[in-house]
């Protein structure tokens, strides 16, 4: 969307959240699904952290805890989205974090999107669509009842650790952070698991998400282990948006 979009030309607004843990494919999806809707911004969770100076610093291990909400602006993050889904700030340019994503859709897998949503959301070019990344998305029902739909990406312990221990470290408010040794068993991994547990079935992140919870807060679920690909994450994450708006 250009600066110049008017709030008026669109019929509605759809908020899209891209939840899940860290290193569980949605930040790739975010953008790649971005790229095929004509009228959508992309808001990025990582763009509402506090300064380094001030992250907490974990009790136990003595570690900055990036993955706690406490290391987030979260009433400022909630305001921001309430005035987008409310038509407002929709032109405001945030400066952003987020590493650029290298993954991208072919032209043929583009086309086939393209038609897909032409196809099933006959009003989608009045419609603005705003995709929401972040970790930290499912853990604040204030946050939630926002969403139109809830993506919610996860995998195994084992193919987490995987991923988040194969980059090479992120840009910070005021620097570069680089995950010290054990960082994702030590902080990551127990961070999601405090936060999002209650939606789970006898609190296992590993299990099933509770039925209730899923029809509540419209979340729909996909374990994005090795072996899927951009494609498949991405026709999931529209046939998720299309039952969801039909």
């Amino acid at each position: 969307m250009t600066r110049e979009d008017p709030v008026h030309k669109f019929h509605k607004i759809v908020l899209v959240a891209f939840g899940g843990p860290s290193s569980s494919g949605k930040t790739t999806s975010s953008a790649a699904v971005k790229a095929l809707f004509k009228h959508s911004i992309l808001v990025h969770l990582d763009d509402f952290y506090l300064p380094d100076s001030q992250i907490p610093i974990d009790p136990v291990t003595k570690l900055e805890n990036w993955d706690c909400p406490e290391a987030i602006n979260f009433e400022g993050f909630i305001e921001y989205i309430k005035n987008l889904k409310q038509g407002k700030g929709l032109s405001k340019k945030l400066d952003s974090l987020e590493a650029k994503v290298d993954l991208k859709l072919t032209e043929e897998e583009e086309q086939h999107f393209t038609k897909k949503i032409k196809t099933n959301i006959p009003d989608a070019d009045k419609t603005l669509f705003v995709l929401i990344d972040g970790f930290m998305l499912f853990h604040d029902p204030r946050l939630m009842e926002l969403f139109d739909v809830s993506l919610f990406f996860r995998a195994s312990f084992e193919t987490l650790k995987d991923r988040r221990e194969s980059r090479k470290g992120y840009s910070t408010v005021e620097g570069f952070w680089v995950d010290p040794p054990h960082y994702f068993e030590k902080i990551v991994w127990p961070a999601f698991v405090s936060s999002h547990s209650y939606l789970f079935e006898n609190e296992d992140v590993s299990s099933n998400l509770i039925p209730l919870k899923k029809q509540q807060y419209r979340i729909h679920d996909i374990k994005n282990d090795n072996g899927n690909t951009l494609y498949d994450l991405v026709d999931w994450s529209l046939d998720s948006v299309i039952e969801e708006i039909k």
